[in-house]
């Protein structure tokens, strides 16, 4: 019975690392002496002629095909390395082209933030300074959605310019102790009129607790949460609440809203993923605001949390660290925003400084509009010439940062402090993403604002004028 020969294929050729050829190369020159030593006992031996020969023969070929075996292990070393050398360098050229893209990127997306955001103040601006007890309650309807419409471009351009900030590593947390009070107090009024203008009823529950951690990005991840509520709920309610825990301050954010499936709980944090779903068709966010939670609170060490139920409703919390009650807390973490109108035995005199003729005919208006008297310029030097001529002193400064010519506005508001004997409060208003700008700035007594200008910020800082 003949035996059946089982076919068997050609061995894959395998790939040596470096130091496994040394290996073999060690073990090669091993072998060589170890031939070497055999022929010399053998020629001790047998000592005749014939047998010199007989060695020296198989000498010469062993040698022969353990110097080609060498070269060869030589050559296949020689092409790893090369090939280790080569691939390095590619990784090391990829990173370079990625660094350079991702600060080209960061440039792009400050520069259009800038850029857009001039427009955008202005058109904000304009609208708010219109009076719409003058129009027909069709035209008001339509300045309302005019307003929610800017207001979600302003959105957007905030998520890009904080992403560039985060993939630029220019975010610095500077922590403090702070009331979450003073934190709901800024946001609050903003997100008031946004809620109830779609048929939301919005509520900030009070809380006295301290916590210890960046006001500004905790800013921005409530933003966020607060953000998704109301767009996700169709009609309902959206609470905002704190509870007490060991570890800190849970701060939560409750909608009954359209819910999110378990499966999706963990890829909503995940940069550009939304959930698909008819109730978020007409969503107007592109699936950055949760990424850049998810960030922020990795940055700030952060407990995040979420649970929903499809068809009920969400809740987005984080957990915070709890602070000092009573610390000392910087002046511009404590900024209150009150919705109560401007109210002077005067008007106050305020000064706005801008290269962009836009912006000021809007700040006019809208400063009018609260009864006070603008004085709008281009350059610090007209706007002296005005208050000199009108024989008043400022009562507040407010000046763009970038303006013509090079011209800082710092530089514009010190020229005219210099003028008068008060020095008068001042705001710069910046789209600049550079965080020590701000702070340099803010060290300096100076209150920053972000474009497109908060009016209720504004508004508030005016209330806060002595009287």
């Amino acid at each position: 019975m003949g035996s059946k020969r089982k076919t068997v294929g050609s061995p894959k050729p395998r790939k040596l690392q470096p130091g496994r050829l040394r290996e073999e190369n060690a073990a090669l020159r091993k072998t060589v002496r170890a031939l070497m030593a055999r022929v010399e006992r053998a020629v001790d031996n047998q000592g005749t002629a014939f047998s010199w020969f007989q060695a020296a023969a198989k000498l010469e070929e062993t040698v022969r095909l353990r110097t080609e075996q060498y070269e060869s292990l030589n050559v296949r070393l020689m092409r790893e390395l090369e090939s280790r050398r080569e691939i390095e360098l590619a990784l090391k050229q990829a990173k370079l082209q990625a660094e350079l893209a991702n600060q080209s990127k960061t440039r792009f997306l400050a520069a259009a933030s800038h850029d857009l955001r001039q427009p955008l103040n202005s058109a904000l601006l304009f609208l708010e300074s219109m009076d719409e007890q003058a129009q027909k309650e069709s035209d008001r309807a339509l300045l309302q959605r005019s307003r929610l419409a800017l207001a979600s471009l302003n959105n957007l351009l905030g998520t890009l310019l904080d992403v560039a900030r985060l993939d630029s590593g220019d975010i610095e947390p500077h922590l403090a102790d702070f009331p979450i009070s003073a934190l709901f107090d800024r946001i609050g009024p903003e997100f008031e009129g946004v809620a109830r203008s779609v048929g939301i009823d919005l509520r900030l529950m009070p809380c006295n607790k301290w916590v210890r951690t960046d006001m500004h990005l905790l800013e921005t991840v409530l933003r966020n949460f607060i953000s998704n509520a109301i767009r996700y709920t169709p009609g309902g309610r959206v609470v905002v609440g704190c509870r007490r825990r060991a570890d800190g301050l849970k701060i939560c954010v409750y909608d009954t809203g359209v819910g999110i499936e378990r499966h999706h709980l963990d890829a909503i944090f995940d940069a550009y993923y939304q959930v698909p779903s008819d109730a978020r068709r007409n969503s107007t966010g592109i699936g950055l605001g949760l990424s850049i939670v998810n960030r922020i609170a990795r940055l700030l060490s952060l407990e995040r949390l979420v649970r929903s139920q499809p068809g009920k409703g969400s809740m987005f919390a984080v957990v915070v660290p709890f602070g000092v009650v009573g610390a000392d807390v910087p002046a511009r973490l404590m900024w209150q925003v009150s919705s109560v109108p401007v109210r002077r035995s005067r008007p106050l005199n305020v000064v706005v400084i801008d290269d962009n003729s836009e912006v000021l005919l809007g700040m006019s208006a809208i400063l009018d509009k609260w009864g006070c008297r603008a004085m709008t310029a281009t350059v610090a030097t007209d706007a002296v010439v005005q208050l000199i001529a009108a024989d008043v002193e400022p009562d507040l400064i407010v000046s763009d940062y970038h303006l013509g010519n090079g011209i800082k506005g710092d530089e514009a508001i010190a020229e005219i402090q210099r003028e008068f004997d008060r020095i008068a409060p001042a705001i710069i208003m910046t789209s600049d993403p550079d965080a020590s700008l701000r702070e340099r700035l803010q060290r300096r007594g100076l209150t920053v604002l972000e474009k497109p200008l908060n009016l209720a910020k504004l508004r508030a800082m005016l209330e806060s004028l002595p009287a």
